[in-house]
């Protein structure tokens, strides 16, 4: 095997075990996840996480169901998921 931290490979360039301490993607052994990948920590796996899109503007201020001007109330914004993660153990943010 020629992947450097892995303890078994499935053939020289693809690691189907990491050594400990190290996280598997796509056959190759990483101390972290690469970007736009989550850990999966009971398996030291790397999986793809959720994605979410842009905040939406701010929403009018209110307060009881009435619109309130510009305090004493609560104002929202939201934002969609776009890429819904791999794994249910690794949930989106809110």
């Amino acid at each position: 095997c020629r992947i450097e931290n892995c303890d078994s490979c499935f053939s020289r360039d693809f690691c189907t075990k990491c050594k400990t301490g190290f996280y598997s993607h796509r056959g190759r052994c990483f101390r972290a996840c690469p970007a736009g990948f989550a850990a999966l920590e009971e398996l030291m796996e790397c999986v793809e996480g959720c994605e979410v899109g842009q905040w939406s503007e701010w929403g009018a201020c209110s307060r009881n169901n009435k619109t309130c001007g510009f305090k004493w109330g609560l104002e929202t914004r939201t934002r969609q998921i776009v890429k819904k993660p791999a794994k249910d153990t690794i949930p989106c943010p809110t």
